[in-house]
């Protein structure tokens, strides 16, 4: 796989179109595949690491659609094939909890141009708690009867498993 890095903070957004353009520039500047998403809809870093496996693979397979990877890795993370869906991801305006995925062989070298678009530098906002379950339950609509039967603990899986599920409906 390509390199990967996973990190993230908190951001005040005004402007998401300012923003997103800032990522996009050092996406640009680096070489690399910057993507931002609402780090209290992830479901810890194999969430990301899965999606981001699944997305590169269906470039190189030619299954992807998506037409950039950023994209395609918000499919995955979101595990449903309707770009509008995988948006619901994305950074909103106010107070943000972001996660940022950089892929690309510069990824290391990506990394402090990256977190200079944040605020506050905290990787663990990526990490899974259950402080997330409500948000992640309804999103990735996981039923009470699907958590009785794996245990909330499980939670990460059953998200994971929806990712997994994407391949099928293409």
């Amino acid at each position: 796989m390509t390199g990967l890095v996973i990190t993230g903070g908190r951001k005040r957004i005004d402007d998401v179109k300012q923003f997103l353009k800032a990522v996009a520039a050092v996406s640009a500047d680096c070489g690399v595949t910057l993507q931002a998403a609402n780090a209290d809809a992830i479901a810890g870093r194999g969430h990301i690491e899965f999606a981001v496996e699944k997305a590169i693979e269906s470039f190189c397979q030619n299954r992807n659609l998506a037409r950039d990877l950023g994209m395609e890795i918000m499919l995955y993370l979101r595990g449903r094939r309707q770009i509008e869906k995988a948006l619901e991801l994305g950074v909103r305006p106010g107070e943000n909890r972001i996660a940022l995925i950089i892929a690309g062989e510069n990824a290391e070298k990506a990394l402090p141009a990256a977190e200079s678009l944040l605020d506050e530098v905290d990787p663990a906002v990526v990490d899974y708690s259950h402080a997330k379950d409500d948000l992640i339950r309804r999103l990735y609509e996981i039923t009470p009867a699907e958590v009785a039967i794996v245990g909330p603990e499980r939670i990460p899986q059953l998200v994971r498993e929806r990712s997994a599920l994407l391949e099928f409906e293409k």
